[in-house]
Order: structure tokens, then C-alpha cells, then sequence
């Protein structure tokens, strides 16, 4: 696995790379330029003779070696001579600026030739006056100029990369030394953090990226924080809810042990009670099984008749509640949902109505909204109902209203979880309304 550090250096040593690259076209764009200006110097000072020497009749143009033609009227002409060596032979006859015989030895027709590795530049060319005469004409260029200026080109490219590199080598290292030490600090930060210590001490940064890295770790650990005593409380319930039935069967499993073998009253009792502790906790169970599983459950949607399943569930509660008051006209509707669920969602929601409602009747009723294409469940109650702070919190784990924490009515605070968990799986909508004293009313909506 690569190592900041290691990224950053070889990032470094890239950009370095490419400013050096970047150096080295510069320069070779230079010297190209500067080769072709002296080309093109060389070849427009031959066009100027060219035509000099063209128009002129022989007599005139002997002057080049019997006076000072070239200095008196080409020079004065063009001064774009001055730079230039210049050789005119005709016949045995010769005007040499030129002292240096390699030069104009060198030296090839109609083409610039480097000499010594463009220490000079020479051009050769033969031209025809209008007598019919040849001169051959050669020029040297002297590049010594272009040369110095190239090296000194060279000299401010290096001493600028070696600048840039040094200055840029000590902004990576102390810029180096702070991510590093910023990160040790995250380092540190982390491993101060436990279970029992959530909270982040946020030290001084010098980059807003860390600042931010350390605010959402911030919240990622309040979040944590939350969820830890969220669980905490949750075992701490469950061990009480099921302490509690443990507690009474034992105790009549002592009130059997001392009087159940000579009264049978008393024995038949304590079996009932027993037994019904032990659904009791059966039921607690099943209900801490389902939350701790919820992220494992998959909903397989499939076709299903919603009356069938409401039916299937009163015939279940009715055992359970054989009191209990039930009204429900079935009427056929298709729901694409997962069966097992629906049933649970459903079960849990009557079985509150029918231990909240004082014994008062339950009314079931479907509605079709075929403009929306939704199926309407509503479950109405005529029990003690829930003040708005007590509805604020119905779907927190082993929350009970105040007025059904009586031994009267049993119960875990558990259901109505499920069904908010169960609400969730299969994205269906929700709605809740109550009044004290009058009851609760709870709608589902199925798309249909």
C-alpha cells in the first residue's frame, strides 16, 4: 500500500521532471529560432547582392576590386552588412573580408552551411551580371552573438530550475512535516477513542481540509455515541422485560413447592400463570429476535389478498384475546407486498388496539383509492388513546404510555418498533392520529 509521503515525493519529483521538460523545449525553441534567423539573415543579405551585382555592367561592378564598393555602396545600402564577412571572386580576381581559408572552403552553392558547430554560418552562391560575367559571392556569418546568447539563455533556465528546485524542495518538506504531524494527531485522536469516551478533542490545524475531516469524524462518532446508548438501554430493557416473567415464575414455582402438592387450586394456578409468562416471554423473544435480524430480513414482494391475511390474523388474536371484539367486512384486494411481513405489521398493530381499547370494539375497514391506486387499512380503537408527546415517541423501543404501564395490560413497548421497521422494509406510508380517552386510529396505504 503507498505511503502519502511516498505519493507526495514522487508527485514532487514528476512536476520537477516537467518543468524541466518544459525548460528543455524553451530552450531548444530558442536555439531553432535563432538558427533560422541567421539562415534568413544570410540568404536576404545574398538577395540584396544578388540584385546589386545583376544590374550592374562588368565596368561598374570591377569596382568591387579596384575601389570600395562594398563598403562605399552596398554597406551604405544595407547595413545589414556590417555583420557580415563577405568574399567576391571574379576570375583571378578576389575581395576577402575573410581571413579564414576553412571558412570559405566550406563553404557549398546555395545552401547555408554550419561551420565548427555553428560557430559560423556560410552561404555560397554564383551570380551573373549583365555582361554575362560570374562572381561568386560568399558570405560568413559570425554567430559568436547568437551563441553567447544561447548559453546565457542556458545559464538563467538552470539557475532558475536550480532556485525553483531548492525553494520548492524546503516548501515540500515543511509542508511534508505538517501533514505528517497532522496526521499523527488524527492517529492520536483515534486511539484515545472508546466506548466509554466518545468525544473528540479537535487540536489546531493548519489546513481547512483536516478541519473538515475532523468535523465529520466529529459527527460520525455523535452518531456512535447515540447508537451505542441506544444499545445500551436496549439490553439493559430486555434484561429487565425479561427478568420480570423469570421473577414470577419462580415465584410460583415456590408458592408449588410449599402448598401446590396439597391444594390442587393452588397448583393449577401457578401451572396457568406459568404458562402464561412463558408465552410471554416466547412472544419478548420473538420480538428481540426480529429487531436484531433486520438488517438480514429480504422482502419477497408477491400477489397477495389483504382480507385473507386480516382474517388469518384476528383467528390468531382471537385465542389469544377470546374477549376481544373484532368488526370486519372482508373485500377482495391484490397487494404485491411480502405476505410474513404484513402479517406481523397487521398482528401488531390490532393486538394494540385490542389491549388499549378497554374492551371496547375494534373496527377493520379497506379502502379503494382507485386515483391513487392505493389500498386504505384502518384500524380504529376506542381505548385510552395517546396524548401528542406520548404519539411523538410510540415508535421508540419499549416506550409505553403512561396510562398502560398498569399490571392490567401486558405488554413490552416492542410492537409498534416492528412496525415502523416493517414500514420501512416495504416502503409503505403510515399514519397515526389519537385522542385520550377516545382512541387511536392507525391507516396503512398499500400501492396497489
Amino acid at each position: 500500500m503507498r505511503t502519502l509521503s511516498g505519493t507526495l515525493k514522487k508527485s514532487y519529483f514528476q512536476l520537477i521532471c516537467l518543468f524541466t521538460i518544459v525548460l528543455l523545449l524553451s530552450l531548444s525553441i530558442t536555439g531553432k529560432y535563432l538558427i533560422n534567423s541567421s539562415k534568413q539573415y544570410l540568404r536576404n543579405a545574398m538577395g540584396f547582392l544578388k540584385y546589386e551585382i545583376l544590374e550592374e555592367v562588368n565596368s561598374k561592378s570591377m569596382e568591387i576590386f579596384t575601389g570600395d564598393l562594398v563598403n562605399q555602396l552596398f554597406r551604405v545600402e544595407n547595413p545589414a552588412l556590417d555583420d557580415l564577412e563577405i568574399t567576391i571572386k571574379y576570375k583571378d580576381l578576389t575581395y576577402t573580408e575573410n581571413k579564414k581559408q576553412f571558412l570559405l572552403d566550406s563553404a557549398v552553392e546555395d545552401k547555408v552551411k554550419n561551420v565548427h558547430w555553428y560557430d559560423y554560418m556560410v552561404l555560397k552562391n554564383e551570380l551573373i551580371n549583365k555582361d554575362g560575367e560570374v562572381y561568386t559571392v560568399i558570405l560568413v556569418k559570425n554567430l559568436s552573438e547568437e551563441k553567447n546568447f544561447f548559453f546565457d539563455m542556458i545559464y538563467i533556465f538552470l539557475s532558475g530550475l536550480s532556485i525553483c528546485i531548492i525553494i520548492s524542495i524546503f516548501a515540500f518538506t515543511k509542508l511534508l512535516k505538517k501533514i505528517k504531524k497532522q496526521l499523527s494527531l488524527l492517529e492520536n485522536i483515534n486511539s484515545n477513542i472508546t466506548l466509554e469516551n466518545l468525544k473528540v478533542i479537535k487540536p489546531t490545524n493548519y489546513f481547512k481540509e483536516f478541519d473538515n475531516i475532523l468535523d465529520s469524524y466529529e459527527d460520525m462518532l455523535l452518531r456512535l455515541d447515540t447508537q451505542n446508548k441506544k444499545q445500551i438501554e436496549f439490553v439493559h430493557n430486555s434484561s429487565h422485560e425479561l427478568k420480570t416473567p423469570l421473577f414470577i415464575i419462580g415465584g410460583y414455582i415456590d408458592m408449588i413447592k410449599r402448598w401446590g402438592k396439597k391444594d390442587p387450586e393452588i397448583f393449577n394456578e401457578a401451572l396457568i400463570s406459568i404458562e402464561d409468562e412463558t408465552k410471554s416471554m416466547n412472544l419478548l423473544i420473538e420480538k428481540l429476535l426480529f429487531i436484531a435480524k433486520e438488517s438480514e430480513i429480504k422482502s419477497e414482494k408477491n400477489e397477495v389478498e389483504l382480507s385473507e391475511i386480516i382474517l388469518g390474523c384476528i383467528s390468531s388474536l382471537k385465542h389469544q384475546y377470546p374477549k376481544s371484539n373484532i368488526n370486519f367486512t372482508p373485500e377482495y384486494t391484490i397487494i404485491k407486498s411480502d405476505e410474513g411481513l404484513i402479517k406481523l405489521l397487521i398482528k401488531n398493530i390490532l393486538e394494540n388496539s385490542i389491549k388499549y381499547g378497554k374492551n371496547n370494539p375494534v373496527d377493520i375497514s379497506i379502502t379503494n383509492n382507485d386515483e391513487q391506486k392505493q389500498a386504505i387499512l384502518t384500524i380504529k380503537d376506542y381505548g385510552i388513546g395517546m396524548t401528542s408527546e406520548e404519539l411523538h415517541h410510540i415508535y421508540d423501543r419499549f416506550f409505553r404510555a403512561n396510562k398502560s404501564r398498569s399490571k392490567e395490560i401486558q405488554g413490552h413497548g416492542l410492537g409498534m418498533s416492528i412496525v415502523k421497521r416493517i414500514i420501512n422494509l416495504l416502503n409503505l406510508d403510515i399514519k397515526i392520529s389519537s385522542t385520550p380517552n377516545m382512541g387511536t386510529t392507525v391507516q396503512i396505504f398499500f400501492n396497489l
